[in-house]
């Protein structure tokens, strides 16, 4: 049996052969015509839900769902065998879509036919473009999605459509008038110019045939309205096709049959060979400084699509002013008003007319007063990957195959020439495979750029690049005194060339970062000798080295969140850091680096990176007996413990506590012992032995009270609040908890603050003190807000999110409860199992069965989204 037809443009209806289809009753033809809406896009599960009903499915949902899916595929494929999969109605990731065949849905058929009537007629075949517009506008029955007015999501797809069908009518005008049945076209396009009265080309149109018609005086009165409406109802000047339309009108001169003004070409400005792929911001940005600067130039390294966008720029003035840019060093004539320049001036401005404004794309500023500059980045990764798709000719619709071209993307660093040369090169080698070689040797595959650097540099810039090259994440500019000492005088005249690019502060505005871009820092990394190279190696090493040892002390202070924030800004150079180390034999580095920034990855979530390094690093350090090296060992193995703990992987994370307490102690270290004793009560704890976690902390908090340090005796304190709420002494939990966060405070430890505050609500929960734990909570999660800290958040919004169910807010519970495993997912925690002895707990407060729609919608959610929710639920 054929497959089946759809149709939308109207009434929904679906028939096989001449048989229409029973689609029961409103839900399934709403699920039917939401699939439908989406152009065979998934549909995912918790949408087609809230479609359906809205923000308060009944517990029936998921089912009632299901029935109606198995239902739509029984009425659309009815000789399906048993088990055989689905061609229509798909399973696609965690949703669904619907696959109509080629022409098998009215509003493709109509979108085809219309795009080839107004193909047609723009070629001035106007007979054949009509009758491809008539079959277009045939397949109409009526308002589009026309059974569900008030369904959001049929709103914007018959918004769409309707949008089409009105073009479709205007572009059949033009061929009405082309084909000169001008009486005939003037009262269709009377309706339709005061039923769309902001459409130029409709005033346009019937101006034209009325003067066609021998009605010149009407025309010019169509054409004052045109004006009077344009800028009485909407504030916009008519356009220039307009005004030469009624100057030609006013002269008796012929005008252009289908109502449309010449093609404009800009003068002496090459075609783009292929359309533009992103940049509409840029785009925007450039029209933008027009208005304001006289001259504005795009910079950019090479390969970033400077001269693309200016093109782009120019062509789309053309169509929208009539008047066409000179490339310079063309000569700008009377009516020019954008001069292009492609490449380093000198550009004669003060020649040039008050009116004329100056686009420019250069390597380097061109000096000229009241300058405006764009600077030009990479593309963003999915707009990266839709060029490659573009130029290779391939439509990459499934997630895996547009994250292997993802990668070859990122490899080539997003330039847009890059990625379009690396396209290319998918005629002989599969996507694939093509990844794995730009990792190992761009250069060699794609070849080098046609002058890479812009012209020959002075030997001193050229080994400073070279220097630069070892930074893969950035660098500001104590970073580059430390690998390139006492050169920032230099640094300027790189900037100028777009060789260093400059990451500006998003709220200031301030340069206060460096970059190199991928495959420039690669070739860079040549213009130096293995020499100079390994001591720029050396360098970079130690001052992350550096870097790492601060962030351990700073990450106990008030100032934990602008460090965290820094090592995440920092996190591809400490990678690189760790790579050289490990690969030079440097183990007492690699432990230094890996130790230093543990916390960094336990707050962040990153349990399996961080792990995989410190386990590298400690199997490189060997055994190093000296004082240093056992203490570096010991902070090493504590983060270790740390990450394993809030894996899931509690005896782990037990063993590698006891290693750190026994490298600390042969270090004659006081402070890591009784650091290290903290993470052992806490872990241990965490494996249901609350005596011994008890007798650790205790032996802490005595090191840390004799010595007197406060973050120590605040930390010790959380820990036996800890091990007493597991010992089940809750009154006794909630004194020392709360000590704790007083002396969090204090100090300014924030992560002793946000712990305790947590194990507080737990305590409470236990206490079936439910509002107490709700209102802790939502306090506690507020503090947090956007913190980089992602352990902690999911933990507490956990917590939150029990409190929230046991308070009778059932359905925010489990968004929330959805939103913690869903964002956990991500970054490969799972919050239930942090702290398994609470394991057990954490079913009290899961969500009800009634809220399993809500649940699913909360997987969905980002963190932003959640701190929205969480936002209304605040007194």
């Amino acid at each position: 049996m054929a497959d089946p037809r759809f149709g939308v443009l109207g009434p929904l209806e679906v028939s096989l052969g001449e048989r229409p289809v029973d689609l029961g009753g409103l839900r399934p033809r709403m699920l039917l015509a939401l699939l439908l809406s989406t152009g065979g896009q998934e549909v995912a599960f918790h949408r087609i839900v809230e479609v359906l009903w809205g923000a308060e499915p009944p517990a029936t949902a998921l089912g009632t769902v299901h029935s109606h899916l198995a239902r739509l595929r029984r009425a659309l494929e009815p000789e399906r065998p048993p088990r055989s999969p689905a061609r229509v109605l798909v399973r696609v990731g965690a949703g669904y879509a619907v696959r109509p065949g080629a022409g098998r849905l009215d509003a493709d058929r109509f979108s085809e036919l219309a795009a080839e009537g107004q193909d047609l007629v723009a070629a001035g075949r106007y007979r054949p473009g009509r009758e491809a517009l008539d079959a277009a506008l045939a397949e109409w029955r009526g308002g589009a999605y026309a059974d569900f007015p008030d369904a959001p999501f049929a709103l914007v797809a018959a918004r769409r459509l309707e949008e089409q069908r009105v073009q479709a009518r205007i572009d059949r005008m033009a061929a009405e008038v082309g084909l000169g049945r001008h009486e005939a076209a003037v009262a269709e396009l009377s309706g339709l110019a005061r039923e769309h009265p902001g459409r130029e080309r409709l005033w346009q149109l019937l101006a034209v045939a009325l003067y066609r018609s021998g009605r010149q005086v009407d025309a010019l009165d169509v054409l004052r309205e045109a004006r009077a409406t344009l800028t009485g109802r909407f504030g916009v000047d008519p356009g220039p096709a307009l005004h030469a339309l009624e100057a030609a009108i006013l002269r008796h001169e012929p005008v252009a049959l289908d109502g449309q003004a010449p093609a404009v070409v800009p003068v002496g400005l090459p075609v783009p060979p292929a359309p533009l792929v992103g940049r509409a911001a840029e785009l925007t940005a450039v029209s933008d400084l027009l208005r304001e600067a006289r001259i504005v130039t795009v910079t950019g390294p090479p390969g970033v699509g400077k001269s693309r966008l200016v093109l782009e720029y120019a062509h789309r003035h053309a169509e929208l002013t009539g008047v066409p840019p000179v490339l310079w060093p063309g000569e700008p004539g009377p009516e020019t008003r954008l001069l292009i320049v492609d490449g380093p001036g000198p550009v004669p401005v003060d020649r040039l007319g008050p009116a004329v404004r100056v686009l420019a794309a250069a390597r380097e500023p061109l000096g000229l007063p009241g300058e405006a500059l764009l600077e030009l980045g990479p593309l963003p990764l999915d707009d990266a990957v839709d060029l490659f798709a573009a130029r290779a000719g391939r439509v990459l619709l499934e997630a895996p195959e547009r994250g292997v071209a993802a990668a070859v993307c990122r490899a080539v660093g997003c330039l847009p020439a890059a990625v379009e040369r690396a396209a290319a090169l998918t005629r002989a080698l599969p996507v694939a495979a093509l990844a794995v070689h730009l990792r190992e040797d761009p250069a060699g595959l794609l070849g080098p750029a046609a002058d890479p650097l812009g012209g020959a540099l002075l030997p001193a810039d050229a080994a400073l690049l070279g220097r630069l090259a070892v930074f893969e994440g950035g660098f500001d500019l104590d970073a580059m005194d430390a690998v390139a000492p006492g050169q920032q005088q230099r640094l300027p005249g790189l900037v100028g060339r777009s060789l260093v690019q400059v990451v500006r502060d998003r709220s200031s505005g301030v340069p206060h970062r460096y970059r190199l871009g991928r495959p420039l820092r690669q070739y860079a990394a040549g213009l130096v000798d293995d020499d100079e190279r390994a001591r720029a190696v050396r360098r970079h090493r130690d001052w992350v080295r550096r870097l790492a040892g601060e962030a351990s002390t700073g990450l106990r202070t008030a100032a934990a969140d602008d460090w965290l924030r820094r090592l995440h800004r920092e996190r591809r150079n400490v990678r690189a850091a760790l790579r050289h180390a490990l690969a030079d034999g440097d183990g007492a580095a690699a432990v230094d680096v890996a130790g230093g920034v543990a916390w960094y990855w336990f707050h962040h979530g990153a349990t399996a990176e961080g792990t995989a390094w410190l386990r590298a690093a400690l199997a490189a350090g060997g055994q190093d007996r000296s004082s240093s090296g056992q203490a570096a060992r010991s902070r090493a193995q504590l983060g270790l413990s740390a990450l394993r703990s809030i894996a899931g992987d509690v005896p782990a994370a037990v063993v590698q506590a006891h290693e750190a307490v026994w490298a600390a102690e042969r270090a004659g270290h006081d402070y890591l012992r009784a650091d290290a004793l903290c993470c052992l009560s806490f872990v241990a704890a965490a494996s249901g032995d609350a005596a011994f976690a008890g007798a650790a902390a205790s032996r802490s908090y005595r090191a840390a009270d004799v010595v007197g340090w406060p973050d120590l005796r605040a930390q010790a304190g959380m820990v036996s609040g800890h091990a007493r709420y597991l010992a089940g002494d809750l009154s006794a939990a909630a004194d020392l908890l709360a000590e704790a966060r007083r002396a969090g405070r204090e100090c300014g430890y924030g992560w002793v603050v946000t712990v305790a505050g947590w194990l507080a609500v737990e305590v409470a929960l236990d206490r079936a003190r439910h509002d107490e734990a709700r209102q802790s909570a939502l306090r506690l999660v507020d503090r947090l807000g956007d913190a980089p800290t992602v352990s902690s958040w999911l933990v507490t919004s956990l917590s939150l999110a029990r409190a929230l169910t046991l308070t009778g807010d059932g359905e925010a519970g489990a968004l929330l409860w959805g939103a913690v495993t869903g964002i956990g997912r991500k970054v490969g925690l799972t919050a239930q199992r942090i702290g398994r002895a609470h394991a057990h707990r954490n079913h009290h407060g899961a969500p009800a069965h009634r809220h399993t729609a809500a649940y699913v919608r909360g997987l969905e959610m980002t963190r932003a989204e959640a701190a929205a929710l969480i936002a209304t639920l605040t007194p």
